[in-house]
């Protein structure tokens, strides 16, 4: 543990090149409500909920978000995406130097945890030592700081990283207080103090409730009172605020919004991709040409239709492995690619709009070529040997639903197929990487950087990082590329050379951006769509009652 009060000699920063300041969103007490109303704000949120910090490696894209509203934070995520300034216990963040990179972070003064403790420098340091020496992919970042360094009594702090790291900015958030339990038991994390906009009040695996943090300056005219649930079960009565965030997209969740005149709603993109991945040492998909005939033997629009509906949902076919269709780098649809951009780069990229398409007749091409031939029994090898697939399957309804159409175009192609459905996408991942399956059919998820999915491809198998089980020194030297450029276009030109390079080995078929439900009460304004549950949670202390209501209502 590291004592309250340390201090450690700061580093002296080079010339000032660039910087973020944490604070463009504060906004001035005033109007606040009045203190005899109190109004709750019931939040449906995917779940079931559990109690880790962000660095543990089973805290979901929830989990993350909850924690946004009571734990101090460098930047938080915007509802496109994009990272912006939090403004409050972490003051402000700034890019002082790049050789060496060199980060300053203050600390604003008189922040003090729901027990008292003050927060200041060594909770950011005690965060760093904890972080650095995770084997997780949420560990990246903090190993590249050679050090962190306390001046100003401790309300600043001085990074300097050992190697360039562009995405610093993902760095700091969720800060716990120094010396108290960490994991995902309820238990510790009732007994982990609050710092934000919220106060924690109660948690379960399926409600967790909130009050307002009246020392919180920022935002004083948010809900004095939160209960979220992961019910996404729609308020009876249309008085009460409501906001859900749901991933079960389907006619019958469709239909039910449109019968509550009440509420509002959105179908849009979620941070999640669909994906087909292959293992790389299995003796079917080892085999390029096997990898390519599974590939390009499913029609994905139909599978998309028969999901969702060719007109309640936009979805498209994927055109990247890296980025979510939504994403501001997305080189498909409802994205504008690199070659979209303004030119601030001269790097070029070599995507040519994404991956390939599909292709029945290339499949029926690959697989004769591979020494297969189609009876009437199915395709057999050489030597009679059926081609049959082992797949594992994601544990959501749908992962079940994806895979449960891609072996029904298989068959009919007559490819054999048995299935199982394994506890979490990381197995799914983990099972193909090992190869103890052919294939897994599972959902990615996606950040704000391009770096988190394209951990995959590069560095340690780490069980958060979803490793492919493949590396090259080509992957590994455009990761490091990317995850070194500061130049945002030319980063992106850079990820997506990559990711065209893992679609054209066939490592990985993408299938299309998952959807997602936004819906809330048209008594509350200002609620945007996002792409992620925690850029949905982040704008909460933005969102304005046009009405007030009593207390448990």
């Amino acid at each position: 543990m590291i004592p309250r009060g340390s201090t450690v000699r700061a580093v002296c920063a080079s010339a000032l090149v660039a910087a973020v300041l944490v604070g463009a969103n504060a906004i001035p007490v005033s109007g606040a409500s009045p203190s005899s109303v109190v109004r709750t704000l019931n939040l449906s949120l995917p779940g079931p909920f559990n109690g880790c910090t962000i660095l543990d490696p089973p805290a979901t894209p929830t989990t993350n978000a909850v924690l946004d509203l009571i734990r101090p934070s460098a930047f938080l995520t915007s509802q496109t995406g994009n990272l912006y300034g939090e403004g409050g216990a972490i003051a402000s963040a700034e890019l002082v130097s790049l050789k060496p990179e060199t980060v300053v972070y203050t600390i604003a003064r008189a922040q003090r945890w729901s027990n008292g403790d003050p927060f200041d420098g060594v909770d950011l340091v005690a965060w760093w030592l904890k972080a650095k020496s995770l084997a997780s992919v949420q560990s990246d970042g903090y190993r590249d700081i050679r050090s962190l360094s306390e001046s100003n009594n401790g309300l600043s702090v001085t990074a300097t990283f050992s190697s360039d790291y562009a995405e610093w900015n993902l760095l700091f958030r969720d800060v716990e207080d120094v010396g108290m339990p960490t994991g995902c038991s309820w238990s510790s994390f009732l007994k982990r103090p609050t710092l934000g906009p919220y106060n924690l009040v109660a948690a379960s695996a399926h409600r967790i409730v909130l009050t307002i943090n009246k020392r919180w300056t920022l935002d004083p005219n948010r809900f004095q009172r939160i209960v979220i649930t992961d019910s996404d079960v729609i308020p009876r009565s249309p008085s009460a605020f409501f906001v859900g965030y749901s991933l079960n997209v389907n006619r019958t969740t469709v239909e039910a919004v449109s019968t509550a005149p009440s509420v509002l709603s959105h179908i849009g993109m979620n941070s999640t991709i669909a994906e087909i991945t292959f293992a790389p040492g299995r003796p079917l998909t080892r085999s390029l040409l096997l990898r390519e005939g599974l590939s390009w033997s499913l029609n994905r629009q139909a599978l998309i239709d028969q999901l969702f509906g060719s007109v309640t949902f936009s979805a498209s076919v994927a055109s990247s492995a890296l980025y979510s269709q939504g994403q501001s780098a997305y080189p498909g649809g409802s994205g504008n690619g690199a070659s979209a951009q303004s030119t601030t780069t001269t790097v070029t990229s070599k995507a040519q709009n994404g991956t390939l398409a599909d292709c029945a007749t290339c499949a029926v091409s690959v697989l004769r070529e591979a020494g297969y031939t189609l009876t009437p029994s199915g395709w057999r090898s050489a030597s009679g040997t059926l081609l049959s697939v082992r797949v594992a399957v994601g544990p959501s309804q749908l992962d079940r639903a994806v895979a449960a159409r891609v072996e029904g175009q298989w068959r009919g192609k007559g490819i054999s197929v048995r299935s199982f459905v394994v506890a979490s996408n990381e197995a799914a991942a983990r099972d193909s990487a090992t190869n103890q399956t052919d294939v897994a059919i599972f959902m990615r998820p996606t950040t704000t950087t391009a770096s988190y999915t394209a951990r995959s491809w590069s560095g340690p198998a780490y069980p958060d990082a979803y490793s492919s089980g493949i590396k090259s020194a080509l992957f590994t030297k455009l990761f490091n590329a990317g995850v070194q450029n500061f130049n945002p276009v030319s980063a992106s030109v850079t990820w997506l050379d990559l990711d065209q390079e893992i679609m054209n080995a066939f490592w990985i078929r993408p299938l299309f951006t998952a959807p997602s439900l936004i819906e809330w009460s048209n008594s509350i304004s200002t609620v945007s769509s996002s792409i992620s549950v925690a850029g949905l949670v982040d704008q909460e202390v933005g969102w304005l009652a046009s009405q007030v209501v009593p207390s448990g209502s």
